[in-house]
């Protein structure tokens, strides 16, 4: 009976002991840990600058991101960007609460490009600097 008592114990501890350094292993690297570089995508459509946008950059699965607005060059600075394959999309720009954006047609953003299902859009962020360039059409 005591022996019984001291492997059920000895048992629990175990499990529990392995079970807590299988959890521990499977969270991945730390954020401080994940490799990062800076990335710059031109976005143009039928040859002109978008200039009114938001580029969204997603890992599918992986839960990275990265957001910009593109500038009156029709540019995105983005830094700390982890590297890995990324789909990306440009939508209107939506602004905040306090500052909306207006209410308008965006036909230099086709609707394939808004959404991660349908945007043909790709970046494979390596180290060093980035540049990506798309041609919305």
């Amino acid at each position: 009976m005591l022996i019984k008592k001291l492997f059920d114990r000895h048992y629990l501890f175990f499990v529990l002991l392995y079970s807590s350094s299988i959890l521990t292993g499977c969270g991945g690297a730390s954020e401080e840990a994940k490799q990062r570089a800076d990335v710059t995508i031109t976005v143009t459509h039928e040859g002109t600058p978008v200039t009114e946008a938001e580029v969204r950059m997603m890992q599918v699965g992986k839960g990275e991101g990265a957001v910009g607005m593109l500038n009156e060059s029709g540019q995105a600075e983005l830094s700390d960007v982890v590297l890995g394959s990324y789909l990306v999309t440009v939508n209107p720009p939506e602004g905040t609460p306090d500052n909306p954006a207006p209410k308008k047609e965006y036909p230099n953003i086709p609707k394939q490009y808004r959404s991660l299902k349908d945007s043909p859009l790709k970046a494979d962020v390596q180290s060093g600097d980035n540049e990506f360039t798309f041609e919305l059409k």
